[in-house]
């Protein structure tokens, strides 16, 4: 039982991109309870640098939805517009549309097997 378990673990690498390195880079792991709460199961936080890998280890196999926050004014405030809006600049794994509304779960999902995942993306 607990070999399967231990099986069933993977490492998620991020990359993310941003022509804007100032502030600070939030990368998030998020299951469908959590995405878009801000309480995501898993998450990093780190200086903006052009280009940075964040590996996440131990993630369990399934559906995830990557959650991407740079705050350039580093001080930890997601600042938002009308309606809650993020004024930040902000990116979610599969560029799930925005229209009319937050985007959903299903849209930002990405599978991550039992070999873990690599993502990559680009954020303002």
């Amino acid at each position: 039982m607990l070999l399967s378990l231990i099986a069933a673990l993977g490492s998620v690498s991020v990359t993310v991109n941003t022509p804007n390195p100032e502030g600070d880079m939030y990368v998030s792991i998020c299951s469908e309870a959590t995405f878009l709460s801000g309480r995501c199961e898993h998450g990093q936080r780190r200086a903006a640098s052009p280009e940075d890998v964040f590996v996440f280890d131990d993630i369990p196999a399934g559906d995830w939805a990557i959650q991407v926050w740079r705050d350039p004014e580093g001080d930890g405030e997601m600042r938002t517009m009308a309606f809650g809006i993020p004024a930040e600049p902000i990116t979610i794994s599969n560029d799930p549309p925005m229209n009319f509304g937050p985007p959903r779960f299903a849209d930002a999902a990405v599978a991550v097997s039992e070999d873990g995942a690599v993502i990559s993306l680009s954020v303002n």
